[in-house]
């Protein structure tokens, strides 16, 4: 068991139980957002009442505490851990009393070498927070098309996304040339998730990940397999599981990953040692990263508007999205034509509720990989017209 898991891990979480329920009444903060896909999460509301945009900076999580308790700034570049405390916590905290909890701690220990006190100790105070499930239950794609676009389609964020790839162009362009990944994808998708870092979320991850693989019932299964790869995440970079914070759903990040995310796709793109991924540099290449490995197609395009007649193209519609099977020849004589010309082997039939009514659209390979990051069309289009639009603003 690595050193930080053992002395600091029981002395930090008295401290959890004070900050955990000053947590649990936290204001009602619009939050980042995070993929729903298992691999990333869910986007929640405008999130443009954080602070004005500023560069990040690489700062790692202490491994030694401060003497005393630290109030972490509003956009720190990457969480503080919490200070230390005096004595161990009194075991017999609400979720010690699950019997799920008491056999997540035995395949931990069972699976992983955890030590059971030690998680014991770590459990032993945190407190479900209700705000946390009332975000899980009402997530932004239940909004139309029209209402959702409009929460990421606006002059600021178009206007911030120009500044970020400006600032950032040679992390940009290192990315997608190194990923083969279109750079306004990788500008667009930190720009949806949290403006570019400003709105990286409020809750503590542990707290998050806890609440809902316990009292989420509709994702649980999905919450305890995240709450296991955070603790996996934490031990391997030797950082304390109290003090990084995130999304309701534990996405952590510019660009939201999710705890397995984090471990599977992240990278070092800064190539200081450290995979942070509050850092501009090293999410632009974990984003670019995630996006190749998911399938993103070198010189393709997204998506187009499509022409549909007849009713043959109403079979062709799915609710969630699919990966795309039908080229241009086949879509055609199902009634279904890109307005204009569309750079790609095949493609799919989306059907979006916007303000004038329906929009057809046709997504091509590359549309659906941006569905990975998270399992809806609105999503994907929010993140295309994104991209299209500071590209169109840059010139490029």
């Amino acid at each position: 068991m690595q050193a930080v898991w053992g002395r600091a891990s029981v002395l930090g979480v008295v401290v959890l139980a004070l900050s955990l329920s000053a947590c649990s009444n936290t204001r009602n903060i619009p939050e980042a957002g995070t993929g729903s896909n298992p691999s990333t999460g869910v986007p929640t509301a405008d999130p443009l009442v954080n602070p004005p945009f500023r560069s990040q900076q690489t700062i790692r999580p202490r491994l030694s505490y401060p003497q005393h308790p630290v109030t972490p700034p509003v956009q720190p570049s990457i969480p503080e851990p919490l200070p230390p405390v005096v004595q161990p916590p009194a075991v017999g905290g609400s979720y010690l009393n699950y019997p799920a909890m008491q056999a997540f701690i035995s395949r931990m220990q069972q699976a992983h070498g955890f030590d059971a006190g030690q998680l014991q100790a770590l459990f032993a105070n945190v407190q479900r927070n209700e705000d946390i499930i009332a975000k899980a239950s009402k997530p932004a794609e239940a909004k139309p098309w029209f209402q959702y676009r409009a929460i990421f389609l606006t002059e600021e964020r178009i206007n911030t996304g120009v500044g970020f790839w400006q600032q950032y162009a040679g992390a940009v362009d290192a990315a997608a040339q190194q990923y083969g990944v279109d750079p306004a994808y990788i500008v667009a998708i930190i720009g949806v998730e949290t403006l570019y870092g400003r709105n990286t979320g409020n809750y503590y991850v542990l707290q998050a990940l806890t609440t809902l693989a316990f009292d989420f019932p509709k994702r649980a299964d999905f919450y305890q397999k995240e709450l296991e790869q955070y603790l996996l995440l934490t031990r391997e970079e030797q950082v304390q599981p109290l003090g990084w914070k995130g999304s309701y759903a534990g996405a952590m990040g510019l660009g939201q990953f999710i705890s397995s995310s984090y471990r599977q796709y992240a990278q070092d793109f800064n190539q200081d040692g450290q995979r942070n991924l509050w850092d501009s540099e090293d999410a632009i290449g974990s984003v670019a990263n995630y996006l190749a490995q998911h399938g993103w197609q070198r010189g393709e395009d997204v998506a187009v508007p499509a022409y549909v007649s007849g009713q043959a193209y109403a079979r062709l519609l799915n609710e969630k999205p699919v990966k795309p099977n039908l080229s241009l020849q086949a879509l055609a004589a199902e009634g279904i034509a890109p307005v204009s010309n569309l750079h790609a082997r095949q493609a799919s039939l989306v059907l979006l509720d916007g303000a004038a009514g329906n929009e057809f659209w046709l997504g091509a390979d590359n549309f659906y990989v941006i569905t990975r990051y998270n399992h809806s069309n609105k999503y994907a289009m929010a993140v295309h017209q994104l991209a299209q639009a500071i590209r169109q603003r840059m010139g490029r």
